[in-house]
């Protein structure tokens, strides 16, 4: 468990080097979305199972489900956003993963919504102002149990502007989060 933790710290020192040199580049590969949702629900389902989190997950007006784009960061800005929500909520919470796609007019482009929402312990508007930033973590004593370096949202969020998306985020103390990705994303080859 110790060296996973640690992997996974020297992995966000890593990433966040890479994104600040301009050295991170996305790979352009066609991919499906339900095969990706089904990855990071298998990715994060022990962690979830682990709190006895409850997990709800709404698929609404999928109509393109083939798109093109570089999957393992996508998948990663996602497993980051699900894992912070598994973290900060209480044990026996409640956790809803939302897609959606969006008319957009462009018949090349999907846009696509996802939402992870929580009610989990939630931040204070000051912090929401902050969140972003590398190496912020709130101090609040509800907080300093959890451990981590302060850097996967500010990952997250640049991997997000780097697909030209949109990362916003909604919360209150006590009530939980909601975290809000927008991509549009070309619209791939479906398999045969």
């Amino acid at each position: 468990k110790s060296s996973r933790h640690l992997l996974g710290l020297i992995n966000e020192v890593l990433d966040m080097a890479r994104i600040e040199s301009g050295r991170m580049s996305l790979a352009e590969e066609d991919f499906s979305l339900p095969e990706l949702v089904d990855n990071l629900l298998t990715l994060t389902k022990p962690a979830i199972d682990e709190h006895k989190h409850q997990l709800e997950v709404h698929v609404e007006h999928i109509e393109h489900e083939a798109v093109c784009g570089d999957s393992l960061r996508i998948q990663q800005v996602f497993v980051n956003l699900m894992s912070n929500a598994v973290k900060y909520t209480p044990d026996g919470g409640n956790i809803t993963l939302t897609i959606k796609e969006k008319p957009n007019g462009f018949s090349e482009l999907g846009c696509y919504e996802f939402s992870i929402e929580d009610n989990g312990i939630g931040m204070s508007e000051e912090f929401l102002q902050h969140i972003f930033e590398p190496f912020t973590q709130e101090q609040r004593s509800s907080r300093t149990h959890y451990k981590g370096t302060g850097l996967g949202m500010a990952i997250t969020k640049k991997l997000v502007d780097q697909m030209h998306g949109s990362l916003d985020v909604e919360s209150e103390p006590g009530k939980g989060s909601t975290f809000i990705v927008r991509l549009s994303l070309p619209l791939g080859t479906p398999p045969k």
